[in-house]
């Protein structure tokens, strides 16, 4: 059985890393949303009420850093991180606060939100000699689409792949995945049909009320329901719609002996989530050990054009610091210093909705297409994504 479950899990590991691979805009998020770890739940029984509840405090912070540190990290790389037992927490806490809060003579119960310092972090992970990626991905709506005996489903009353995805999103990944509320609103935007065939115009349509500019959609088709004689086997299939769209082939999963259906779907959705994650920190990645200081030009034609470029250079993780040689009513001269290469930069740029070229002996940034910055978020908000389905 554990022979059964092994070529499983590879075969799935083989097939979904297959998924979406694209570098779509970024918006504006704080560090704050990144570095901090929330629903961290304690439970520790102590000598009395004071210490259980420290001994509590301690434990929920150590075990959000191990979380986040597995977060920003790839997984190739989670067998070199520090234990955070072994780590001096309080240089890497920022703040804390503690829900569901439960207190008896000797045992503590509770949940923490630990935000933790940036450069801190960031500091331990340089040390380690340990890539990683802070760029959390403009938002991407998720479609369930099941098929299953009684018929193709989409919305959540009766769709049993849109309740495992519901019960198994993981909202704090990298890869931001967001279900629909599936409403009313919803059911008027997009049919069953409609999303099967992967119709973009009402696809964009939703997209566009949960703030997304791309919907993927991924069926679920029931090949065996699983019995006592049987496995079951799914036949999953993805589509991406946005500016670019692209079709896969689909994949086969088989279940274990004794797994049921509603399980396979729901490691089916973590599964896919971590390999889509996995993806997008592979193309997002900050390699610590390489740096660079780059002279740019950057024409404005007002002060505020200044201002949101520089907000936005000052946020990206890419870039370390920002120092102004020149200033004039037209024109900026910065210095730039980054993280990683001039390749990788120009990547975070985009992202931005900044376009860096080279004239002559000079490096020139500006906003894509002439646009004018809007202050906060991205320079253009064009998507600039490849699409892709299961390969």
């Amino acid at each position: 059985m554990g022979h059964l479950a092994a070529k499983s899990r590879a075969c799935l590991t083989l097939a979904i890393c297959l998924l979406v691979a694209w570098a779509a805009p970024v918006h504006a998020q704080g560090e704050r949303d990144v570095f901090t770890v929330s629903g961290i739940p304690v439970d520790v029984v102590g000598a009395d009420a004071v210490t259980a509840r420290r001994e509590a405090l301690l434990a929920g912070q150590r075990a959000g850093l191990d979380r986040l540190l597995r977060r920003l990290v790839p997984a190739e790389a989670h067998g070199r991180l520090p234990a955070a037992r072994n780590l001096p927490i309080d240089q890497y806490v920022q703040n804390f606060t503690i829900r569901n809060e439960e207190l008896s003579s000797t045992q503590y119960i509770a949940e923490l939100t630990v935000a933790y310092e940036p450069e801190a972090v960031r500091g331990l992970l340089r040390d380690q000699g340990l890539a990683a990626s802070e760029t959390p991905s403009a938002p991407l709506v998720v479609l369930p689409l099941y098929e299953g005996p009684e018929g193709t489903r989409l919305w959540p009353d009766d769709n049993p792949w849109w309740q495992a995805w519901d019960d198994n999103m993981d909202p704090e990944r990298l890869l931001r995945l967001s279900l629909p509320l599936g409403d009313l609103e919803d059911m008027t935007k997009v049919s069953p049909a409609q999303a099967a065939a992967g119709e973009p115009d009402p696809l964009l349509d939703l997209a566009s009320r949960y703030g997304s500019q791309d919907v993927l959609v991924v069926s679920a088709m029931v090949e065996q329901p699983g019995n006592a004689a049987e496995v079951p086997i799914l036949r999953l299939e993805a589509r991406r719609v946005g500016e670019v769209e692209r079709m896969g082939e689909p994949l086969s999963l088989r279940g274990e002996p004794g797994q049921t259906l509603p399980d396979l779907l729901g490691e089916a959705v973590t599964r896919l989530q971590d390999n889509l994650d996995e993806r997008w920190k592979a193309a997002n990645l900050l390699r610590f050990d390489e740096a660079g200081l780059m002279v740019v030009e950057i024409p404005i034609t007002r002060l505020s054009d200044w201002v949101d470029i520089n907000r936005g250079l000052e946020n990206l993780p890419e870039v370390s610091e920002v120092d102004v040689a020149t200033f004039s009513q037209q024109n900026v001269r910065a210095q730039i210093r980054y993280i990683g290469d001039e390749f990788s930069l120009e990547e975070a740029l985009r992202r931005l909705g900044l376009t860096l070229s080279r004239e002559g002996d000079r490096w020139l940034l500006q906003p894509t297409g002439g646009a004018s910055p809007s202050p906060g978020g991205p320079v253009n908000a064009s998507p600039a994504s490849s699409s892709q389905g299961l390969q």
